[in-house]
């Protein structure tokens, strides 16, 4: 499901030999357990907007009130808090012409001195990692983490198998429908089109034509997370590097062996430079393990420098895209005055 996609349960079933019916009803037991297995993860670029991580410092007190100043624009996906040199980290897609007046509304938060400092990454759009269980074994019910043998395969000087690149920044037609339908996988990439479209007020065949000829083909709906864990949430901690390579070349070696350590999460590649950011879960005895193994990294010159922030994922809330601020006429919209009064409310 992972590397064909959630939706059709019959691929899965001929990919793998196993039977149709045991697919079925084993992805139906997990559903009735967890709600739901993946969610979309949808490509920014071809909607006309870039994916940002913002970093922010509040000042003392004033944590949760930054907490909704961060919300207020509503382009916000994901927002917790974290620990290190800053107190939240957030993540945004914001249309592109829309940038500057984003970076002007930090701005406006640190002027007000709800914050004492931010930092914003623009990136690519985050690419989830399977986990590999292949480091498991179940008889024993223990891990194998092969740190030594990780940083021999960093170093080797095949070339890398596979490369991360900035998106390309061309935008597609779409319209309303299409975000809505969008919303609808971000909350269960399994939704049915019959249930999108009693979600939506849309006929089925409506949610096909847009789904089969406009999303699938401008691949928004290529990428999908799975609610697969390599070990208990209490048990995991969750940290974010920022790993800056010494050149494509190291990057591109660390993003193609991301599936075999499966301590990584998701990546996202910094615009314009060698730099990833990457979303880990570690079992808590291992965390001085992990900053060890990328401390040995820069030692062997394979970076140049990493950072990191911890993430509260308790504390995380996520909404799915922003299709209410989307206007068939105008396309995205901001309205400054509104949202700097909500700001001054706060």
């Amino acid at each position: 499901m992972s590397r064909i996609g959630p939706r059709n349960l019959l691929d899965v079933s001929r990919e793998t030999g196993i039977p149709f019916t045991t697919v079925y009803h084993r992805i139906a037991r997990i559903e009735a357990e967890s709600n739901k297995v993946a969610m979309l993860i949808p490509r920014s670029s071809p909607l006309g907007m870039v994916r940002l991580v913002v970093l922010v410092a509040a000042k003392p007190g004033l944590e949760d009130i930054v907490l909704h100043a961060l919300k207020i624009p509503n382009y916000w996906r994901a927002v917790e808090r974290c620990e290190g040199a800053f107190t939240h980290h957030s993540i945004h897609t914001v249309p592109i012409r829309f940038l500057k007046t984003f970076k002007e509304y930090l701005s406006t938060m640190l002027a007000m001195n709800l914050i004492k400092s931010y930092r914003i990454i623009q990136t690519g759009d985050s690419l989830p990692i399977f986990p590999q269980f292949s480091s498991y074994e179940s008889s024993s019910g223990k891990w194998t983490f092969s740190w030594d043998e990780w940083l021999q395969e960093l170093k080797s000087t095949t070339p890398p198998s596979s490369a991360i690149r900035d998106p390309n920044q061309s935008t597609s037609t779409f319209d309303k429908t299409d975000l809505e339908i969008i919303a609808c996988l971000e909350v269960n990439g399994r939704t049915t089109f019959t249930e999108i479209a009693e979600e939506t007020g849309l006929s089925p065949q409506t949610v096909k034509y847009h789904y089969d000829m406009k999303l699938k083909p401008s691949g928004v709906v290529d990428e999908f997370h799975f609610f697969v864990a390599p070990y208990p949430v209490e048990m995991s901690t969750h940290h974010e590097f920022m790993l800056e390579f010494a050149d494509s070349v190291a990057m591109n070696r660390f993003y193609s062996l991301a599936e075999k350590l499966f301590f990584v999460d998701q990546v996202s590649k910094v615009l314009r430079k060698n730099t990833l950011l990457v979303r880990t879960r570690m079992v808590e005895s291992q965390v001085s393990n992990l900053f060890t193994f990328f401390s040995e990294m820069t030692n062997l010159g394979l970076l140049n420098s990493y950072s990191s922030v911890r993430l509260d994922m308790n504390s995380r809330t996520q909404q799915t895209i922003s299709y209410e601020n989307f206007d068939e006429s105008e396309g995205w919209k901001w309205d400054v005055y509104e949202n700097l009064l909500q700001l001054n409310k706060l």
